[in-house]
């Protein structure tokens, strides 16, 4: 297993102990490389550093005008519909 590879899946399992083939792979790949279990302990720092923060105040406008954001931008980016795809490749 390659060190991107690790990189992609690694947050997958941080918190349990998975017997899978990847996970056994990306232990073994940690086992000997220092570089990714440097990178798994800053992850896991990180995590512990962010749970330790207090939730963030955030006034209830500002709040309803995130979500309502967040809306709009996920109604636009969902995957064209397959008759929609259907429609383009007939042009």
């Amino acid at each position: 297993m390659k060190c991107d590879t690790v990189y992609l899946h690694i947050c997958d399992h941080l918190d349990e102990d998975i017997a899978s083939p990847r996970c056994r792979q990306i232990k073994q790949h940690l086992d000997e490389c220092p570089n990714c279990r440097a990178y798994l302990d800053s992850l896991k720092k990180t995590i512990v550093l962010y749970r330790a923060m207090p939730e963030p105040k955030v006034p209830a406008g500002t709040h309803r005008e995130l979500f309502k954001t967040i809306a709009i931008l996920t109604r636009s980016w969902r995957p064209a519909t397959a008759s929609k795809r259907r429609a383009a490749r007939k042009t």
